[in-house]
């Protein structure tokens, strides 16, 4: 489980951790192992130690994420935002397949609504990170047995969030549509995601006051679009 030491990884390790997994967290710090997935390289050295410590490998959450600012064109250290949001879950899923296979493992990668749409965006590595996090999950799909999918939520009410709207607006902190997710329905859709096997290739989109759905589904585009 990669960024699970706080906010919405934290909440999905527990979930899990209470339905009786053996959860191995990974993240830059107050982890089981603790590791900046920005650098190249990190994912695989990753995986290699979770194989270490839990001898097995049933799934796998990518969950780590972000960006910071200021961000493209006016950064330099563009390409470390990618390499977290999107290179470091290639590597992680290449290093972690053949492990995965010998039991039908699965692989749920937790993207962004910034993925999505033709809106500007201010974080703009992460926004084009994260839409080919969604591409790479529908694209693989079922790779050696192992199945791939995604849940991409919109806002959710991490403890940073909460934290922020103290002093200003949902709309000053978040894109469009001014809505707010309760961390246990992100929880909810990678239990989903995980338990049903007849998943494979799907990105599951959150968003607040609406019906989960998939991305795919009778031209379902973004946050707000009709069905």
């Amino acid at each position: 489980m990669t960024g699970g030491a706080s906010g919405i990884g934290a909440a999905i390790v527990a979930d899990l951790r209470r339905a009786g997994a053996q959860v191995l967290v990974a993240d830059r710090e107050g982890a089981d192992v603790v590791v900046d997935l920005s650098e190249p390289g990190a994912a695989d050295q990753m995986i290699v130690e979770a194989l270490a410590r839990l001898g097995r490998l049933d799934v796998l959450v990518n969950n780590a994420g972000g960006y910071t600012s200021p961000t493209y064109p006016a950064n330099d250290d563009w390409r470390a935002a990618i390499e977290l949001n999107l290179l470091a879950v290639m590597e992680a899923i290449k290093s972690a397949l053949p492990e995965l296979a010998k039991r039908s493992g699965c692989v749920v990668n937790v993207g962004s609504t910034a993925a999505l749409g033709s809106r500007q965006y201010r974080g703009i590595e992460y926004a084009v990170a994260k839409a080919g996090l969604l591409r790479l999950t529908s694209a693989l799909g079922t790779v050696e047995g192992v199945r791939v999918n995604c849940v991409c939520p919109h806002t959710v009410a991490t403890e940073a969030v909460l934290r922020a709207l103290e002093s200003r607006s949902l709309g000053e902190i978040a894109p469009p549509p001014p809505t707010i997710l309760d961390v246990e329905e992100v929880v909810r859709a990678v239990r989903r995601l995980i338990e049903d096997d007849s998943l494979a290739g799907r990105v599951l989109l959150l968003v607040g006051g609406e019906e989960p759905r998939y991305v795919d589904d009778e031209g379902s585009t973004g946050p707000g679009s009709s069905l």
